[in-house]
C-alpha cells in the first residue's frame, strides 16, 4: 500500500482552488471503497435522502475530472459559491441517494471543514467495490465481451473485484437493472469479467436468524419466513433473505418481528381470532372471555393495518393470532335507546380497530343497539347485531338523530357555520391593517359595528336618527341609536322585544359606530376571545327546524323540548351553559318576568367535535286557547322564533 498525499491551493480573486489527502489501496486506484472515520454527527434536516460511507452504499473517495463549485449548505447552491475544487479525489462524509444520478450533492471533507458540491455523474470517476456477493451462477468471459465463449460459471459466492469498465456505475435504466462489467479475480484462472445488473452489486451479510411476518410482500404474501441474511447494494434498497416453507425468497423489508413468548393473556371481552397477525386476513374464530397461552409476539407492526401488539396463542379455538384492538371495548355500556339512520353507516368490526368489517354497511333505517362506548376523542360508538354479526358503527351527526333519549323532540337544531372576524391589538386600538376598528376605553374594549358587520354579513340602514342592521343570511336584526342604552331586536323586519345595552353606542370621528364588547355579545352573539395579540370575533350559525309543536293538550302545563347538536370546538361540553343559545317559552302580551328560560343540558357525544345537548321548557297554560311564542337565542341574537296556539282541553 502507498500513501499518496497532495495539497494543492490557489487563489483566483476571492475563489479558492484546493485539493484534500486520500489513502489510496493501489498506485493505480482512483477510489477507496471502505468505511471512513466519520467527523461528527450532521443534525441539518436534509430534503433528500442520503447516506453515510459507512453504510456501504456510497463510496469513501471519487475523483472529480473538472472543477467543481463549492457551498457551506446545498441550501446555498442558488447563490455564489464558497469556492471550487479543481479535479482531484476527494474523502465523501455522506452523499445523496441515489449517488450515481445524472446530478447528486455530495458532502466533502477538505482543508477548510466539510463542503457541498453538486457534480454531473460524468464529472466524477468512481472504482467498484472491492468486493461483490454473487447471489446467482454468473458466467466469466476473459474479456468484457459477451460475443466470446464463456470461460465457466461462478455458484453463488463472494468475489474480489479488481477493476470495471469505464462508467460502469452510469445507470440506463429507472430501477438500477442495467447490466456492466466487473473483472474479477479467480485462484485458477487469473483476473476474468463477470456481467450482472447494477442493482446486484452489493455485500451479503449474515444476521442472526430473524423470524417474521409478511403481509404483502412481493414474493411472500401473508405468510411466515426467517430473515437470515442482508443484501447491502449502492444502487438498490437493503434486501432480505427470507427462509420460507416454498424456498429462498427475497424481499425488501423486515416484515413485522416475531418474538418468543411464555405469558398468559387475559381476553375481557369478545375477541377475534386470526389465522395471521393481519386484520384483513381470515378470521378464525369469535372468541369469548377467556385466559390464553401466548407462545410468540409482535410489538410493532410495520403495516399499519393494527396498531397494538399481535399475539400468537393457544386458544379454546385453537392457535391464532389476538389483538386487543380486535376486541369489544371493556368498559361499554348497555342503552335502550333507538338510532334512526337518516345515511349509510360503515360497520366496523370493533371501536379500536379501524377496519371496515368486510365492507358491510347500514342503509337507513330503525336501529337498536346493545351498548355504546365513547372513545378517547369524544366519539361515541354504538354496537349492533347486524347481517354480518355484531358490529360497531357511528353517528352522523347532521343527519342521524338518537330517539327514545327523553321525551321526543318538538324542535331540532344543529350547529351550522362559523363567521369570523380578527383584528390586531395595537396598543389601545384594534386594527386592519392601517384601519382602526376598536380603541380600548375604561379597561373594554368596543368594536367598529361596520367592520363587525362585514365579517357577520350584516346589511345596513338608517331612519330619523335609528341604524338598523339586518343579517343577510337570517332573519334576525336589531336597531339601535347612538348615544342611547336601548336596542330593539328584529326578527323578520318585526320588533321583538327591547334589550339593556352595557354603554351606549358612540359615534367617533371616523364617522362609525362603536359597540363595547359586552353589547357584542349581546346584539351579535358572538364569542369574543384574545388569540396571541389579535381579537377575534366569532359567530355561530345554526339550522332550526319545528317538527311538531302540540296545538292541544288535557294538561296544565306543556313541556317544550329541544334536540341540540352543537359544535364543542368553539365551546367545550363544560363550559358555561350561558355561551350556548336560550329557549324562552312565553305568553304573548304577559309580562317578561313569567316567560320560561332555560339552557342546554349535555346528552351524549357524537363526534369528536360533536355533542347533543337537550332543551325542556315547560310553561303552565290556562283551560282554553294559550296564545304562545318560544325562541332560542344566544345574548340577544335570535336563533328562530315562532309564535303559535295551544288549547288546553281541561
Amino acid at each position: 500500500m502507498s500513501l499518496r498525499k497532495a495539497v494543492i491551493a490557489a487563489v483566483v480573486g476571492a475563489q479558492v482552488i484546493m485539493a484534500g489527502a486520500i489513502d489510496a489501496s493501489a498506485e493505480e486506484a482512483t477510489v477507496v471503497w471502505k468505511p471512513v472515520p466519520s467527523v461528527q454527527t450532521d443534525i441539518q434536516y436534509e430534503m433528500f435522502p442520503s447516506e453515510i460511507p459507512e453504510s456501504g452504499r456510497v463510496p469513501a473517495v471519487v475523483r472529480l475530472l473538472s472543477s467543481i463549485p463549492f457551498y457551506d449548505k446545498y441550501e446555498d447552491s442558488g447563490g455564489p459559491p464558497k469556492g471550487y475544487l479543481a479535479p482531484q479525489e476527494v474523502q465523501i462524509v455522506k452523499a445523496g441517494m441515489p449517488w450515481s444520478e445524472a446530478h447528486n450533492w455530495w458532502k466533502v471533507r477538505t482543508w477548510v471543514g466539510d463542503k457541498w458540491i453538486n457534480v454531473p455523474s460524468n464529472a466524477v470517476d468512481v472504482a467498484p467495490p472491492k468486493q461483490v456477493s454473487l447471489l446467482d451462477n454468473t458466467l466469466m468471459y476473459a474479456n468484457p465481451n459477451t460475443n466470446t465463449p464463456s470461460t465457466g460459471t461462478l455458484a453463488p459466492q463472494d468475489v474480489g473485484v479488481v477493476a470495471a469498465t469505464k462508467r460502469w456505475f452510469a445507470a440506463d435504466s429507472f430501477d438500477n437493472s442495467s447490466m456492466t462489467w466487473l473483472q474479477i479475480h479467480t485462484t485458477w484462472l487469473g483476473d476474468q469479467w463477470i456481467r450482472i445488473p447494477l442493482n446486484r452489486i452489493g455485500t451479503l451479510l449474515s444476521i442472526e436468524p430473524e423470524k417474521a411476518y409478511f403481509m404483502n410482500e412481493t414474493s411472500i404474501t401473508n405468510s411466515v419466513g426467517e430473515i437470515t441474511a442482508e443484501f447491502v447494494s449502492p444502487f438498490n434498497s437493503t434486501a432480505y433473505r427470507v427462509e420460507t416453507e416454498n424456498g429462498v425468497q427475497w424481499v425488501f423489508s423486515r416484515g413485522a418481528k416475531i418474538e418468543a413468548s411464555n405469558e398468559i393473556l387475559k381476553l375481557d371481552t369478545r375477541t377475534t381470532l386470526f389465522k395471521q397477525p393481519n386484520s384483513y386476513g381470515e378470521e378464525a374464530a369469535i372468541l369469548l372471555p377467556q385466559s390464553v397461552d401466548v407462545f410468540e409476539r409482535i410489538d410493532n407492526n410495520p403495516y399499519g393495518n393494527a396498531p397494538g401488539e399481535w399475539y400468537h396463542a393457544h386458544t379454546s379455538a385453537g392457535d391464532g393470532w389476538v389483538n386487543k384492538q380486535f376486541a369489544d371495548p371493556i368498559d361499554a355500556k348497555p342503552t335502550d335507546v333507538a338510532i334512526q339512520l337518516n345515511s349509510n353507516a360503515q360497520l366496523m368490526s370493533y371501536p379500536t380497530s379501524g377496519t371496515w368489517y368486510k365492507f358491510a354497511q347500514a342503509a337507513p333505517q330503525i336501529l337498536h343497539p346493545i351498548c355504546y362506548w365513547d372513545d378517547a376523542s369524544g366519539n361515541r360508538w354504538y354496537q349492533i347485531d347486524s347481517y354480518v354479526g355484531l358490529v360497531w358503527l357511528k353517528l352522523n351527526p347532521y343527519t342521524d338523530r338518537i330517539v327514545g333519549q327523553g321525551p321526543d323532540p318538538a324542535v331540532e337544531m344543529s350547529f351550522f357555520t362559523l363567521y369570523y372576524n380578527s383584528a390586531k391589538i395595537d396598543g389601545d386600538e384594534l386594527k386592519v391593517q392601517d384601519r382602526r376598528v376598536g380603541f380600548m376605553r375604561d379597561n373594554a374594549w368596543y368594536v367598529s359595528i361596520p367592520f363587525l358587520s362585514e365579517g357577520f354579513r350584516y346589511d345596513q340602514s338608517e331612519s330619523g336618527g335609528l341604524i338598523t342592521y339586518q343579517s343577510s343570511r337570517f332573519s334576525y336584526g336589531f336597531r339601535i341609536q347612538s348615544g342611547s342604552q336601548q336596542a330593539i331586536t328584529l326578527w323578520n323586519g318585526k320588533e321583538v322585544r327591547q334589550v339593556n345595552l352595557k354603554a351606549a353606542p358612540q359615534i367617533l370621528s371616523d364617522g362609525e359606530l362603536y359597540l363595547s364588547e359586552a353589547d357584542v355579545r349581546t346584539l351579535f352573539g358572538s364569542l369574543i376571545a384574545k388569540v396571541d395579540t389579535s381579537l377575534t370575533f366569532t359567530l355561530q350559525a345554526y339550522n332550526v327546524t319545528a317538527l311538531a309543536i302540540p296545538t292541544s293538550i288535557n294538561s296544565d302545563q306543556m313541556e317544550l323540548n329541544v334536540s341540540f347538536r352543537d359544535s364543542i370546538q368553539q365551546i367545550p361540553v363544560d363550559a358555561s351553559p350561558e355561551l350556548r343559545p336560550k329557549l324562552t317559552l312565553e305568553e304573548l302580551g304577559a309580562p317578561p318576568k313569567e316567560a320560561v328560560q332555560t339552557f342546554s343540558k349535555w346528552v351524549a357525544p357524537l363526534q369528536w367535535d360533536m355533542a347533543l345537548f337537550q332543551y325542556s321548557a315547560v310553561k303552565s297554560l290556562k283551560v282554553g286557547p294559550n296564545q304562545l311564542r318560544a325562541r332560542l337565542e344566544i345574548g340577544g341574537r335570535i336563533l328562530w322564533l315562532q309564535d303559535f296556539a295551544v288549547q288546553r282541553t281541561k
